[in-house]
């Protein structure tokens, strides 16, 4: 899907798909879907954005902001991403709602989401009094649409998600599945007309002659691996 991005922003004079600072959602989930060769959703981006593993930005061009620290200051445009402060947790929630495909509530004036820009001052989204939303219109509210992320930001996750899964353990649990699959094959292997049935004593014996481990060791996790299958039907 990358490539397919970048052969359209080429017609269009944007930027290839790599070079772009900006992504949308669905270019985010695409993106790691590629290099996770996994099909993933905008769920996934939700909960790295729930643990505050992932920034999320607003982009409307041309939405007025006004300034919540300064209201001397005139009111500005909205002219690049700004990022959704998650310190709010009420409006944090209804964001990452969004990326599951569930609009915000619908909220007035006072209850719109707070950004940030590169300088920490903090803005809120305004309207002219002629262009003013009904009150409890979801344009007070991002849509999927105009939340974006920036590569560099993703780009940074990538290393931590996939050293991550490289690095993980895997669960006792299924290391135990895993050992009794195993058992399962051996003991087929010596039901034949030529080999004596084998069991777990059989495996047990193989298995410390093989590794040099203490075959009551041995034996408990065998033992461990039939009570974990057995727990599962």
């Amino acid at each position: 899907m990358a490539t397919a991005g970048s052969r359209k922003s080429n017609k269009s004079g944007g930027k290839p798909f790599h070079m772009r600072r900006w992504l949308s959602v669905q270019q985010a989930v695409d993106h790691l879907s590629a290099l996770s060769e996994e099909p993933l959703t905008s769920d996934d981006l939700a909960r790295l954005a729930e643990d505050h593993r992932l920034d999320l930005y607003w982009y409307r061009p041309g939405q007025q902001l006004t300034y919540l620290d300064h209201p001397d200051k005139p009111d500005i445009e909205l002219t690049q991403p700004l990022r959704l402060c998650p310190e709010h947790s009420g409006d944090w929630r209804a964001i990452v709602g969004i990326l599951r495909q569930r609009p915000a509530l619908p909220a007035e004036e006072n209850d719109t989401p707070v950004l940030k820009d590169a300088n920490g001052n903090r803005l809120s989204i305004t309207f002219d009094f002629s262009r003013r939303p009904e009150p409890f219109s979801s344009r007070w509210y991002p849509n999927y649409a105009e939340l974006v992320v920036k590569r560099r930001d993703l780009d940074q996750l990538e290393d931590q998600l996939f050293s991550i899964e490289e690095d993980q353990p895997l669960e006792p649990s299924l290391l135990l599945d895993v050992i009794w699959q195993l058992e399962q094959m051996a003991m087929e292997n010596g039901d034949t007309d030529t080999a004596p049935s084998h069991d777990l004593n059989w495996l047990t014996r193989q298995l410390s002659s093989r590794t040099n481990l203490d075959p009551t060791l041995l034996g408990k996790v065998l033992n461990a691996a039939e009570r974990q299958h057995a727990s599962h039907q």
